[in-house]
């Protein structure tokens, strides 16, 4: 069942990278399309790893899954920048972004200290609680991203909300594993192993669906501009224009 997992995982991300680099989408969201790429690399590896030594593997994983953490929040930071980037600046979203933050590491750090989501060395308490509260804090930035969108009604149709979009359902998948396994205990893991896998299938099959619409047209916000800076160009152009008619 693992390597039809992984197997599974391959030809999603193949597919997925193929319809991205189509879609020239390393230009816009570059974090995403690199957590992509490390995704199918993580993978080929695993598979290696895992035909050579099946213990190893365990280990292995934990240092593969480092950087995929880092790529995933410089995909969700970018997108969430790009999102609202006309309000970063407003002084009541950066505290509610701040303080939804600090109430899931908070929240998290408790559960990892004083209700561990497994009973095991501490090693492995610590790196699962981690990824714990890590996956939380994703699905709080989703949250917030809905109802920002909805309050300041922004576009929710977009590759940058499907990025958080897919990142938030993926994390519930994990979330929703160590819930079970701290709440039951093995009794039902051979189900609940397999949801991490479930949500990351279900995230990925939506960027795919999302990144396969034909590319939409350039707004302002795609260039970094407003509109202000527009008329800034377009009076320094017809400047530069008059001076080069008063030469002739």
């Amino acid at each position: 069942m693992f390597i039809a997992v992984v197997i599974g995982n391959l030809v999603i991300d193949l597919w997925l990278l193929a319809i991205l680099h189509k879609q020239g989408a390393r230009k816009r969201l570059p974090w995403f399309v690199y957590y992509i790429i490390w995704g199918l690399i993580s993978a080929c590896a695993a598979v290696g790893i895992w035909l050579i030594n099946i213990k190893f593997y365990v280990t292995v994983y934990w240092w593969l899954e480092v950087p995929q953490f880092v790529l995933i929040v410089g995909a969700v930071r970018e997108s969430f920048l790009r999102i609202f980037k006309s309000f970063t600046s407003k002084s009541g979203f950066r505290w509610t972004i701040w303080g939804a933050i600090a109430a899931v590491i908070f929240y998290s750090a408790w559960k990892a200290v004083y209700a561990p989501p497994i009973e095991s060395n501490r090693l492995a308490t610590f790196i699962i609680g981690s990824e714990f509260a890590f996956r939380w804090a994703i699905v709080a930035i989703w949250v917030l991203t809905v109802v920002w969108s909805w309050l300041l009604q922004e576009l929710t149709d977009t590759w940058e909300d499907a990025v958080i979009t897919g990142f938030g359902i993926a994390s519930i998948g994990v979330v929703a594993n160590t819930v079970l396994v701290s709440l039951f205990g093995t009794r039902y893991l051979f189900f609940s192993k397999y949801l991490p896998s479930v949500g990351y299938f279900m995230a990925a099959l939506w960027w795919i669906f999302v990144f396969s619409k034909p590319v939409q047209d350039v707004s302002l916000n795609d260039l970094g501009m407003e509109l202000e800076d527009v008329g800034k160009e377009i009076n320094r152009y017809r400047s530069l224009g008059e001076r080069i008619t008063r030469k002739k």
